[in-house]
């Protein structure tokens, strides 16, 4: 028969090990972070990117160029043309899909 306390203290021995690993899963569970995905980065961008211009398309697909790990945005560049002129539009955008304008360029001039 196995003493009352070599029980008790293989119990601890489980339970402890048992609540390290829920508190290691509660932890990083709570730390994904919610991330904006490419594709609804790239169409958040080419949506602000045309707002600029009052008749404009989408000639190419926006590319992400940079993705910045430290602060979770990425840059994104979108290809806009209106009448004969196109422009390459640069945006950043955060987790939460919002988009900042960095800056514009004219293409072919």
């Amino acid at each position: 028969m196995i003493p009352f306390f070599s029980r008790l203290e293989y119990l601890i021995h489980r339970f402890s090990a048992f609540l390290v690993a829920l508190i290691i899963y509660v932890f990083s569970v709570s730390y994904v972070q919610a991330e904006c995905r490419d594709f609804d980065a790239i169409a958040a961008a080419n949506k602000k990117a045309a707002s600029y211009f009052k008749n404009s398309e989408v000639f190419n697909p926006g590319v992400v160029k940079k993705n910045h790990h430290t602060s979770g945005r990425k840059e994104i560049a979108s290809y806009i043309k209106t009448g004969k002129k196109r422009y390459s539009i640069f945006t950043l955008v955060d987790d939460d899909c919002k988009v900042e304008f960095r800056k514009r360029t004219r293409q072919n001039d």
